[in-house]
């Protein structure tokens, strides 16, 4: 039987930590929803922004004469990026926006932007993708918002469609009340249909 491959994209420095932990309960979520709902398997293709170590864009300008990256070291990256089903984007909010290795990877998308509109490639990648974005902080406030813009302003030159996001708030408090736990509950489960769904 065909498998569905998901891309995680882990932007956590932390590997107990509350993006972890929301991740861990997304993905169970999302392997009981496809059997639930027939659907083929799903195999998950992990990514550890803070392990892999990627080096920043540096400008160099190479990608906009020839399709690609200079840099060798995110090949095995965009190639699973390019391929996978669906992706899903787990991260933790740091002064309103993405860690630093995080980040890295999405200004390395910029290879896809010039293949875009200095080499003409339309669309840079032919395979669409669904996403899910889950995010924590510990702000109580925080709403994620301009992380949200700053994925989907990538999505525009990759074929990726952000069809769900969630933020867990206030993870430097105590555990919050249990309606609280009972409204992410179900917004983690709604993000997980809705990828399903558009597979």
């Amino acid at each position: 039987m065909r498998q569905t491959t998901v891309m995680v994209i882990y932007g956590g420095p932390r590997q107990n930590g509350a993006t972890a932990n929301m991740l861990q309960c997304f993905t169970e979520l999302l392997s009981r929803g496809a059997v639930k709902h027939s659907l083929p398997p799903v195999a998950f293709v992990r990514y550890n922004a803070y392990a892999c170590g990627f080096a920043p864009c540096t400008d160099c300008r190479a990608c906009c004469c020839s399709e690609g990256c200079i840099q060798r070291d995110m090949d095995d990256f965009f190639r699973d990026f390019e391929t996978a089903d669906a992706l899903i984007f787990a991260t933790p909010i740091y002064n309103m926006s993405f860690p630093a290795p995080l980040k890295t990877i999405l200004d390395r998308m910029q290879r896809y932007y010039n293949a875009r509109f200095s080499l003409g490639k339309r669309p840079p990648i032919v395979k669409h993708r669904p996403a899910v974005m889950l995010m924590t902080a510990g702000s109580g406030d925080e709403d994620g918002s301009i992380a949200v813009r700053q994925l989907e302003r990538s999505f525009t030159v990759t074929n990726c469609a952000l069809v769900g996001h969630c933020i867990r708030n206030g993870t430097d408090q105590p555990e919050g009340s249990h309606a609280v736990k009972e409204t992410l509950a179900a917004k983690l489960e709604q993000c997980a249909a809705a990828l399903l769904e558009n597979v």
